[in-house]
């Protein structure tokens, strides 16, 4: 079976990739979580590999627990309605995932605004 590019970049980002992600690319990587380890591990995976991420970037400042969270969800819950077997047939059954605005800004961008 070949693995895909997301699966790539999903390996790579639990491993600690130290770039930041598009939202799209962080979408991507929740849903190949999701299709591997099941919607409470993806959500634990999520969490701590965001985390890490924002400590190996310089930002730990950026990691926001509840949004994360709620994201891991919200894909979770689009992934176990999927019958989509890539990426661009998923985006098009649920395009609402690709607006980073879709579950309000992080907490860093509204205590910025305060």
């Amino acid at each position: 079976m070949h693995r895909s590019t997301d699966d790539d970049l999903a390996d790579m980002w639990e491993a600690t990739l130290n770039r930041s992600l598009t939202h799209e690319e962080h979408v991507r990587v929740a849903r190949i979580l999701v299709l591997r380890h099941g919607r409470v591990s993806a959500r634990e995976r999520l969490v701590v590999g965001t985390l890490r991420n924002c400590i190996g970037m310089g930002v730990p400042a950026r990691f926001d627990k509840d949004l994360t969270e709620r994201w891991a969800d919200l894909i979770a819950d689009c992934v176990e309605s999927s019958e989509a077997d890539s990426f661009p047939a998923f985006a098009s059954e649920h395009p609402e995932l690709l607006r980073s605005d879709l579950l309000g800004p992080p907490a860093w961008k509204r205590s910025a605004s305060s």
